[in-house]
């Protein structure tokens, strides 16, 4: 792997972890949209999570990076590559969510402005492009596809929970992704099981595919 292309990773992963601190941080200093009152409000949606979850994995595979290009560690440490696989799985999730089913519903202006641009499509091209093309020079095996939808699964299990079993009449969530429109929240179930698989798919070829077969070489 040459010496660049650590760079880049580090530079990308470094990016993606600033900008979501920075937009976090912002939710706590009044950037909030007319139905979110509180800034603790934000981290009901998936977005507001997945992005967390990849910033975090983003800066663990920045530091790793580093600490190669330093010789101070010999590759990427397993854990943290399904940890970023997870997180830019995830990001794939609320980019093709956002594009797909909620701006139609929402409109552009106030899903790609401000803050939002950076959550809902800079972080997870900037994810998929670390992940895909920079971070790893090993294949993870094609059994590992699974824990990319985890996530996904994990977040599917509290929403219907908190919208369709518990309610909003009775404390639970609003359906502000619209998944149970006429009742027909299993239907949504499946569309999201089934999209976010062939992401993490799609994912892991492309990484695999562009990644070093052999030991990690610092070429000048």
């Amino acid at each position: 792997m040459k010496k660049s292309r650590l760079t880049a990773s580090v530079i990308i992963n470094f990016l993606i972890f600033a900008i979501t601190t920075g937009v976090i941080i912002s939710y706590f200093l009044g950037n909030l949209t007319p139905e979110v009152k509180t800034p603790q409000q934000k981290f009901i949606f998936f977005t507001t999570d997945s992005n967390i979850l990849a910033a975090a994995a983003s800066l663990a595979t920045g530091i790793s990076n580093i600490l190669i290009m330093r010789n101070k560690l010999k590759e990427i440490p397993k854990l943290i590559m399904i940890f970023k696989f997870m997180g830019t799985v995830s990001l794939l999730v609320t980019f093709a969510t956002v594009m797909v089913l909620l701006i139609p519903i929402y409109g552009p202006e106030m899903l790609l402005g401000k803050t939002a641009f950076h959550m809902h499509l800079g972080a997870p091209v900037m994810c998929f492009v670390s992940f895909a093309f920079l971070d790893g020079f090993k294949r993870i095996k094609l059994s590992y596809i699974p824990i990319g939808v985890l996530p996904m699964a994990v977040y599917a299990v509290i929403y219907l929970t908190m919208v369709v079993f518990i309610g909003e009449a009775n404390g639970g969530w609003y359906d502000f992704y619209a998944f149970n429109r006429g009742g027909r929240w299993y239907i949504s179930l499946v569309v999201m099981f089934a999209a976010t698989f062939l992401l993490s798919t799609i994912t892991l070829l492309i990484h695999n595919k562009f990644c070093k077969k052999t030991e990690l070489t610092l070429e000048k």
